[in-house]
């Protein structure tokens, strides 16, 4: 009966969805009541995970699959400090449905906890934590790049509709993505050095990891001449708005060797 609580998440994030969208296309004058749905779906998705973490006696790293569960609620957290940053929830709707996608696929893939002895210690706690948050926050810095991309479309065009007036100005969207992504660089590298302190602690084969300390790597260049790019001015902030939006390919990179073995 607990396995089916995986798909409340999703549901939660789906009915949150709908409810920022619906609120987002309202006209201004008719705008329903703003109710903090994604507060309500993200706080469902983490008590869900600790529940599921009691119940199996462990931490929610069992697999790729739990951390990616986990990763989806760390990316909600961050949106919701992002909502309060920007005073503005006409983002809520691409966030939730990015959490409702990968909740989903979380929820739909199960498979044997792998649980030896090196995985249950705090360097593999701590490095997953750390490595999770930081992906989360890129992600988001992406998402913060596109909505940057739509906004200075509709200024170009001089649409000035409902929701490009409810969407952050350009300066806030590239104020919170710069945040977004140099945190998130941040937490990246220090993921990657406690990741290898545990690996040396626990003589684990390099070869279980190469994949991700690729994808992992490639992330870290993508980003960090991103933030280079950006202070060397020669650039201009569309062009480094596409390259921050694209940056969520390397991120996907890393879903798809981690889930791959844990």
């Amino acid at each position: 009966m607990i396995e089916l609580t995986r798909w409340i998440p999703p549901l939660a994030y789906a009915v949150a969805a709908l409810f920022y969208l619906r609120q987002t296309m309202s006209p201004v004058e008719k705008r329903p009541t703003s109710v903090p749905w994604g507060i309500f779906a993200t706080g469902i998705h983490l008590v869900q995970i600790v529940a599921m973490a009691l119940v199996r006696h462990r931490l929610p790293y069992g697999t790729m699959w739990e951390a990616l569960s986990v990763a989806v609620a760390v990316l909600m957290v961050s949106y919701m400090m992002l909502e309060r940053l920007a005073k503005s929830d006409a983002l809520g709707s691409p966030f939730l449905l990015l959490a409702t996608v990968g909740s989903a696929w979380s929820a739909f893939h199960t498979e044997p906890a792998r649980w030896p002895i090196h995985v249950q210690s705090a360097l593999f706690l701590t490095h997953v934590s750390l490595g999770v948050s930081g992906l989360a926050l890129l992600t988001s810095a992406s998402l913060l790049a596109a909505a940057w991309l739509w906004q200075y479309r509709q200024l170009r065009a001089r649409n000035f509709s409902s929701l490009s007036r409810r969407v952050p100005d350009l300066v806030t969207l590239d104020r919170l993505g710069i945040a977004s992504t140099s945190v998130g660089v941040v937490l990246l590298i220090l993921s990657g050095v406690i990741g290898a302190a545990w690996m040396r602690t626990f003589q684990v084969p390099l070869g279980l990891a190469l994949d991700k300390s690729v994808t992992v790597s490639i992330v870290l260049l993508w980003n960090v001449g991103m933030i280079a790019l950006r202070q060397n001015g020669k650039f201009s902030s569309q062009t480094t708005a596409w390259l921050g939006f694209a940056g969520i390919i390397p991120v996907l990179l890393v879903l798809w060797s981690g889930t791959r073995g844990l």
